[in-house]
Formats: C-alpha cells, structure tokens, sequence
C-alpha cells in the first residue's frame, strides 16, 4: 500500500474514528525517543515564549478540556 492509498483510506473513515485515530498518532508521536534535538530546541523556545505571553496577561489561556470540546462540536 502507498502513502497515497492510505492517506485516502484513513481520510474516507467516518468523523469519529478520524478524531479517535488523529488523537492516537498525536499520542504516538509524544512517546517517541530520537526527537531531533533543532527540532526540540525550537520547541523548548517555543514554550517559554509562549509561557511568557501567559504570565505576563498578553494572551488569556483556555483548558485544554474547552479546546477539545470546542474542535469537536466543530468538526460535528
């Protein structure tokens, strides 16, 4: 099977089991152990940047619980 074929098969599954699929290949991804370290750098610049804009009251943050939900009704 080609990338191509799956991407269309995974891609013609019903909503559900495409939200139950994308959570289980996010939670995949966060197990994994040869992240590359530019790539971990940026990320690790990324969250301070974004734990700054926190603190300070720049940006207002929404628990993860109402983003899902939210990203849920959406896609219903």
């Amino acid at each position: 099977m080609t990338l191509e074929q799956l991407e269309n098969e995974v891609l013609a599954l019903p909503q559900d089991s495409l939200i139950h699929l994308f959570t289980r290949l996010i939670e995949q991804l966060g197990k994994t152990n040869e992240i590359d370290r530019e790539i971990e750098n940026d990320w690790l610049e990324e969250a301070e940047a974004r734990d700054h804009d926190l603190t300070s009251g720049e940006v207002i943050g929404y628990p993860a619980s109402q983003v899902f939900a939210d990203l849920r009704a959406s896609l219903a």
